[in-house]
């Protein structure tokens, strides 16, 4: 029997890693394929921060819409870049029972397809989107902020605030499409690592940490789930983003 030289077996494991990256890159480059590249902020997008949307005459509250990863404060509510399909702006003032409801929607860079690393995390996110509330001169959430704002003496008042909260298939548990993505960067040789990547990994020490803060200050506010019912197209396979174990918090209402 012949032996493999050890010089040979190396050269064999190079080339298999090499190829196992080779697919993680094809796969990653497909994602992002058919994307939007410009930077967040542009009209597809949308603005960064708090975008006042729709002003009453009579306010008696405010609505946030805030998007996910690789969304925009525009391009996650609306079906195109047509103007006049986006709904939130559009349409939802012209509901008789948001006619006394302030709109808005919150934009934040968490572009995972931009090639430049991030340290940011969610926390990160949650801190941006409490601040802007707080100094908005109109108001003056989600849960990340929510969870904030309740520990934080100094936003003691607006806490008391958060009413209700719609997560829109929100990764409670983690999600293993966050992991995959996770490996892709790892082994990209164009794309680097995002800290809030690693943090929407099923049991990751921040999913944790937020799932045990928020149900100690959850009690008072009203809270609806929303899971996906249709597979999103990966490229060369569908799945759910978000599946539904993990979409669903708790015994909240659920739809």
């Amino acid at each position: 029997m012949d032996r493999v030289k050890p010089e040979n077996k190396l050269l064999r494991n190079v080339s298999n890693a090499s190829a196992r990256g080779s697919f993680l890159e094809r796969r990653l480059s497909i994602l992002t394929t058919g994307r939007s590249t410009t930077e967040p902020g542009d009209q597809v997008h949308g603005s960064l921060g708090l975008n006042l949307l729709y002003e009453p005459s009579e306010a008696i509250g405010d609505f946030i819409f805030v998007h996910g990863l690789r969304g925009g404060s525009r391009k996650t509510w609306s079906h195109s870049e047509d103007p006049s399909l986006f709904w939130p702006k559009e349409w939802l003032p012209t509901e008789p029972k948001f006619r006394h409801i302030r709109i808005h929607s919150y934009g934040y860079n968490a572009d995972w397809g931009e090639k430049k690393g991030s340290v940011l995390n969610i926390q990160d996110f949650g801190s941006a989107l409490l601040g802007e509330i707080n100094i908005s001169p109109q108001i003056r959430g989600g849960a990340g902020a929510c969870i904030l704002a309740k520990h934080d003496p100094n936003y003691r008042d607006l806490s008391s605030r958060f009413h209700t909260i719609y997560f829109l298939a929100t990764p409670h548990r983690g999600a293993d499409s966050a992991q995959l993505l996770n490996r892709m960067m790892k082994a990209s040789l164009t794309h680097n690592a995002k800290d809030y990547i690693n943090d929407l990994i099923p049991n990751s020490g921040a999913i944790q940490a937020i799932n045990d803060d928020f149900r100690h200050i959850s009690q008072d506010l009203r809270l609806w789930s929303f899971y996906e019912t249709v597979k999103t197209n990966l490229g060369m396979s569908q799945a759910l983003i978000v599946e539904k174990d993990s979409s669903v918090l708790g015994n909240y209402h659920l739809l």
